[in-house]
């Protein structure tokens, strides 16, 4: 069945609109006519099945079957990602978003290459990749796009989670199956470095907040890589 996303307002009463892209992609690409089903969600957790009643030139409506409100979080999951070269951070924020991150936060740290006035123009570009991510692997809540922060302000992230973990490459980090093992956490943070890694003082730094300094393994994973990893071994322990 075709998933569509609906801002929130287009549901009324018992009747679902669809406008915008998601109207061309509906009846231009996917050809759907009257008497087709659909699913549409409003990136809240809501979640609505209709079948299409009309499909004109600037709207289609669809009169409401059933609907159902995604459960709430077993845990929520934050990600502060430094930010990488190119188009990397693009695959991050996909990624994520189908692992079911609860909040992104970008960061600039020492060794990232954009600076913060560039993050206000990557913004809109991340919200619409949650969005197509989401319509993609059928989740119904979108992540939080948090502004673009300096590492030490994008550290005060960590007073609102249960525990947090930064992956790096510095002495004194444990396993990350050793440091998960036995808790059943409400949320966490994770900290990405850049290519090069953390510096030693931003580790430093995360530590004396609280964050706990983990290896993943034996290879030295890219930073994309890195957040994949972690996310797919939390979402596992603690999500699933």
């Amino acid at each position: 069945m075709s998933r569509f996303f609906i801002p929130k307002g287009s549901v009324s009463g018992s009747r679902i609109t669809v406008k915008g892209d998601e109207l061309h992609h509906a009846r231009d690409v996917m050809r759907l006519r009257e008497g087709d089903k659909i699913t549409v969600f409003d990136g809240t957790g809501m979640e609505y099945t209709g079948t299409i009643d009309k499909v004109g030139k600037m709207e289609m409506t669809a009169v409401i079957i059933n609907s159902s409100e995604t459960p709430g979080e077993k845990c929520r999951l934050t990600l502060l990602q430094a930010v990488p070269k190119a188009s990397k951070m693009d695959l991050i924020i996909e990624k994520a978003t189908e692992l079911g991150v609860s909040r992104i936060v970008p960061v600039i740290t020492s060794r990232t290459v954009m600076k913060m006035s560039e993050g206000g123009n990557r913004t809109q570009r991340w919200n619409k990749i949650t969005m197509v991510a989401a319509k993609q692997c059928g989740r119904s809540v979108f992540p939080e796009i948090a502004p673009v922060s300096d590492f030490k302000d994008a550290l005060s992230y960590l007073e609102g989670c249960e525990f947090s973990l930064i992956p790096c490459l510095y002495e004194g980090n444990r396993p990350i199956k050793d440091v998960i093992k036995g808790r059943n956490p409400v949320s966490v943070c994770v900290l990405i470095g850049p290519e090069g890694d953390f510096t030693a003082p931003e580790v430093r730094m995360a530590v004396e907040r609280g964050a706990i300094p983990v290896i993943l393994g034996n290879e030295v994973l890219r930073s994309e890589t890195a957040a994949v990893t972690v996310l797919s071994v939390l979402g596992y322990e603690f999500r699933w």
